[in-house]
């Protein structure tokens, strides 16, 4: 039973139940749809045996859109098998302003030149052979439009042509033929596939997108464009652009319409989404466009003109437009770099991109205005990476054995970083990322050889700028080449560290590197403990003060001392002992209690020699003083 048909059950329901009981019997619970995701097997077969009604479920992203009453929804969260349970909730179109134009198109584009089109044109670059999935309100068979194909997620309708516009106008500046009419798309050879998310409102559900980037994944889309959005965050869109992503497809979405000062819509601030904000003619950042540090690259999205309902054009404005020119342009990468992966195109759209605002990455236009390159820039970029093979042949050999995206992945997260922001490291020094034989290779470069990349995973362990390596370096007269393996540098700032003060150990060598940090770390904890329980100098002179006591009761006790109370002498003597034990194993943490409990064991040899002699020579005169005065009675009693 799709989803429209069920609320008007439900809705039917309750209106029977409402005329012909009485209102106190009336009542009952309306069902609310949620979406589950399951954590396995189990948890999928938990939401089939549960009293809900399964509107959706979405094979590929471990997910399932429901509609139940709030008992079973609870029964669902409590189950361990379930992930998690989230509300539908609703999404838009990203839209800012809609001028009519009723009259003949213009035909003067300006965004076609400002990200330099035609150049890729000229290349032969159109898009040819790549699958494009526009998530929208459909596509219109426009005359300028060829729609490989489509689907439809709402429930009104199986059909997905568009019947609100937005979605067709998004297609044309995709796709739009190149055939002398109407206007010129960016990629007008990609395959385009109209996927129907949204209502002729513009709107649609939560439910119907997963169920959109479920088909995509299905059927192997290159690239998703998502020229819509939501301010609620949801988890369940984050795991599903999450499991796109690691599919292969390149995901692009609107940062929104809400200006300046205003957080990115969801999906555009997923990271494995490229958000994109709005430019204008004169490649200044839209006042309507939302920014933020998630965007990732800037495109035209002021007074763009392009298809739309019927046979006619529209000028529409938003950064709904400006994502689908990302779209497109990265259908003419993937053309150019069909064996990239999706992550590789992702960061060689950097060097499709006119740096504009603060130098670098920023928060207006990300990496910057996208733009195809010129000639000569392209030969350059090939250039460079034709210098890491020793040959034409080699280069394919590399292509065939690149490192995966997984183990990058995974490399990333033990650097507790994005796999982007690792990326950009690599790239900011001359280094291509995704362009080695292994992992080995990458791993060479963080962790072996000198080079800026692992002179900065260095410095940032050793807690140092590079400003003080270098001031230090200077003034030994010494540079990075003077150091042949990445040890002898880790060892030269080690050193550095303890002659600034950084650690209190001077002993060791370079070979034991890792116990010098150790112990420069536990010298201040001893310091701190001492000063907060003063342990080592008062537990001495507390065994000198006992030592001392039992002395004097020996003396006192010596008409009635026995074997056993002198005895029980000497042991008092190791109390203390046993008492400072346990204080230092419970005055840390009992993660370090074997590193803390030799500490304790060690205390004994911090007493003084003399203590230990005065201690030696008590037992002595005690052992003495018993022989002498059972002598004396053996003795009395012999008379």
């Amino acid at each position: 039973m799709n989803k429209l048909l069920r609320r008007k059950v439900v809705s039917v329901s309750l209106l029977v139940g409402l005329t012909l009981f009485p209102a106190h019997h009336s009542y009952a619970e309306e069902e609310k749809q949620v979406i589950v995701v399951y954590e396995n097997k189990q948890g999928e077969e938990a939401v089939r045996e549960s009293d809900a009604a399964i509107e959706e479920q979405y094979e590929q992203l471990s997910a399932a859109a429901i509609s139940a009453d709030t008992e079973t929804i609870d029964a669902l969260k409590e189950d361990p098998d379930i992930k998690y349970v989230e509300p539908d909730s609703k999404i838009s179109i990203s839209t800012s302003d809609v001028v009519d134009q009723s009259e003949a198109p213009i035909l003067d584009q300006w965004n076609l030149t400002s990200i330099q089109a035609p150049t890729a044109w000229e290349d032969g670059l159109t898009g040819k052979g790549v699958k494009i999935a526009i998530m929208d309100s459909g596509i219109y068979p426009h005359q300028n439009l060829h729609i490989t194909g489509g689907y439809s997620t709402v429930d009104y309708t199986t059909s997905y042509e568009d019947d609100e516009g937005h979605g067709t106008h998004v297609a044309g500046i995709i796709g739009a033929e190149h055939d002398e009419h109407g206007t010129d798309g960016i990629a007008p050879d990609a395959d385009l596939f109209a996927v129907k998310v949204l209502d002729d409102t513009g709107e649609g559900y939560l439910s119907d997108l997963l169920e959109g980037i479920n088909w995509a994944i299905s059927n192997n889309m290159d690239i998703i464009n998502l020229s819509m959005g939501t301010a609620d965050k949801s988890d369940a869109l984050e795991d599903a652009v999450q499991k796109a992503y690691q599919a292969g497809i390149l995901l692009v979405a609107a940062s929104g319409n809400e200006g300046a000062g205003h957080s990115l819509d969801y999906p555009a601030a997923y990271e494995p989404v490229i958000a994109v904000s709005a430019t204008n003619s004169n490649d200044n950042i839209a006042s309507f466009s939302s920014v933020g540090d998630k965007v990732e690259f800037a495109a035209p999205g002021a007074d763009i003109q392009s298809t739309y309902l019927g046979s006619g054009y529209r000028v529409m404005s938003g950064t709904s437009q400006a994502a689908s020119h990302v779209s497109a342009l990265l259908a003419l990468v993937k053309q150019q770099f069909p064996d990239e992966t999706n992550l590789q195109l992702r960061t060689r759209l950097q060097h499709y991109s006119k740096d504009l605002g603060q130098e670098g990455r920023d928060a207006l236009y990300g990496y910057g205005l996208i733009q195809f390159p010129a000639p000569v820039q392209e030969e350059e970029l090939v250039s460079n990476n034709l210098e890491r093979s020793k040959s034409e042949g080699a280069r394919d050999e590399v292509k065939e054995e690149k490192v995966t995206i997984e183990e990058l992945r995974f490399l990333a997260d033990d650097l507790k970083l994005r796999i982007d922001e690792l990326a950009d490291l690599f790239a900011a020094h001359g280094l291509d990322f995704y362009n080695y034989h292994n992992l080995n290779e990458v791993n060479d470069v963080i962790y072996q050889n000198i080079n800026e990349v692992s002179v900065h995973f260095l410095l940032e362990k050793a807690g140092m700028d590079r400003e003080q390596l270098d001031k230090q370096l200077a003034a030994e007269d010494l540079t990075l080449d003077d150091f042949n393996t990445i040890e002898e540098l880790s060892a030269y700032i080690k050193e550095f560290e303890q002659h600034t003060g950084n650690g209190e150990n001077q002993a060791g060598t370079s070979e034991g590197n890792d116990e010098e940090v150790d112990t420069t770390q536990d010298i201040p904890m001893t310091d701190d403990q001492t000063d907060e329980n003063p342990v080592n100098v008062p537990v001495e002179a507390d065994s000198t003060e006992k030592e001392k006591v039992d002395l004097g009761t020996v003396l006192q006790q010596a008409d009635s001392a026995e074997k056993e109370k002198i005895d029980s002498g000497v042991q008092q003597v190791d109390e203390p002992n046993r008492e400072t034990d346990e204080i230092i194993f419970t005055h840390k943490s009992a993660g370090k209690a074997d590193q803390e409990d030799q500490q304790g064991k060690h205390l004994p040899d911090t007493a003084s020699p003399i203590g230990n002699m005065i201690a030696i020579g008590v037992m002595l005169a005690a052992a003495g003083l018993v022989l002498y005065i059972r002598n004396r009675r053996t003795k009395f009693r012999s008379r």
